[in-house]
C-alpha cells in the first residue's frame, strides 16, 4: 500500500515537473515567434516610411493610398542634377557655371531603383515585391495595413501627415494569445495623425 502511494506521489511530481517545463518552453517559443513576426511588420514598415518620404520630396505631400504610392514608386524618377567642373575657392557654384567653368548635367533616376536598390534590400530579412507593400505579413485573410494621410494644424502652421498601422490580432494570426499580457487591438505603426512624426512605436 505504501509502495503504491509512493509510486502514486512520485506521478504527481513528474507531471507538475512537466507542465512547468511544457509552460516554460512554449513561453519561449511564443516570445520568439512574436519577436521575428516583430521584426517582420517593423522592416515592411519602414519600408513604406520611405516609399512616403520619397513621395513627399516630389509632391509636398504624402500619398493618400497604398495605390498612389505604388504607382509613385513603379513609374515616377527624381531629377538628379549634377556639376561637371571645378568650382574656384573665390567664386559660387552659380558664378562658376556663368564663366563656363562648370557645366550641369540633368537627369532622371527610377524612385523604385533609387530607394529600394540592392544596396538598401541587402540586409533586408524576407524578399521585397512592391506589390506586397499594403498587406501585413503572417494575416491569413490578405489584411491590409491602416493607411492613413492628411495634414493637421500644429505650431500655427499646416503640416502634412501619415501613419500606417498593423494589430497584434493579425500580426499573431495563428498563435495562441489567450493567456499572454496582449492586447490584441494594440500594435505596430509607424508616423502619427496628431503629430508631424515619421517615427515607429517600436521604440527606434
Amino acid at each position: 500500500m505504501k509502495s503504491a502511494l509512493n509510486y502514486g506521489l512520485w506521478a504527481v511530481v513528474l507531471l507538475l515537473v512537466y507542465m512547468v517545463y511544457d509552460s516554460i518552453d512554449s513561453k519561449i517559443t511564443f516570445q520568439k515567434a512574436t519577436e521575428y513576426r516583430n521584426s517582420i511588420v517593423i522592416e515592411q514598415l519602414k519600408d513604406i516610411r520611405v516609399a512616403q518620404l520619397a513621395f513627399k520630396s516630389v509632391n509636398e505631400n504624402y500619398a493618400n493610398s497604398f495605390k498612389e504610392l505604388i504607382e509613385f514608386v513603379k513609374n515616377d524618377s527624381f531629377i538628379v542634377i549634377k556639376a561637371l567642373g571645378a568650382v574656384p575657392d573665390t567664386l559660387s557654384e552659380e558664378e562658376a557655371v556663368q564663366m563656363g567653368l562648370v557645366t550641369r548635367d540633368t537627369s532622371n533616376v527610377s524612385v523604385r531603383d533609387s530607394i529600394f536598390s540592392p544596396r538598401y534590400l541587402k540586409g533586408h530579412l524576407k524578399p521585397f515585391f512592391i506589390d506586397s507593400l499594403p498587406y501585413i505579413p503572417f494575416g491569413r485573410n490578405g489584411e491590409a495595413f491602416v493607411f492613413e494621410a492628411g495634414e493637421i494644424w500644429k505650431s500655427r502652421m499646416m503640416v502634412q501627415v501619415f501613419k500606417v498601422f498593423a494589430s497584434y490580432g493579425v500580426i499573431y494570426s495563428g498563435l495562441n494569445t489567450k493567456n499572454e499580457d496582449i492586447d490584441i487591438e494594440d500594435g505596430l505603426q509607424v508616423g502619427s495623425m496628431n503629430d508631424p512624426s515619421t517615427s515607429g512605436n517600436w521604440g527606434e
